[in-house]
């Protein structure tokens, strides 16, 4: 493997880490893109079908807790 292609797999592999381990909401797009680089991955997002366009659920960083937690202060206000 040459220096740029080393650098392109870091680049990809950082972007994988950042969407799997961050965002609870993906995009089809970010979502192909996981499951494309860990197929195991897709076990832990699921359909959605949400009309804004976050299509799938990531379940890696999804808390129920935390999500009724939101929703309890939202109502607080």
């Amino acid at each position: 493997m040459t220096e740029l292609e080393n650098y392109e797999v870091s680049q990809e592999f950082n972007k994988f880490e950042m969407l799997i381990n961050t965002k609870e909401y993906l995009t089809k797009e970010e979502h192909d893109f996981c499951v494309a680089w860990d197929s195991d991955e897709k076990q832990n997002i699921t359909y959605i079908g949400s009309p804004d366009g976050r299509d799938y659920l990531n379940l890696n960083v999804y808390s129920e807790h935390d999500h009724d937690k939101r929703g309890e202060d939202d109502c607080n206000v």
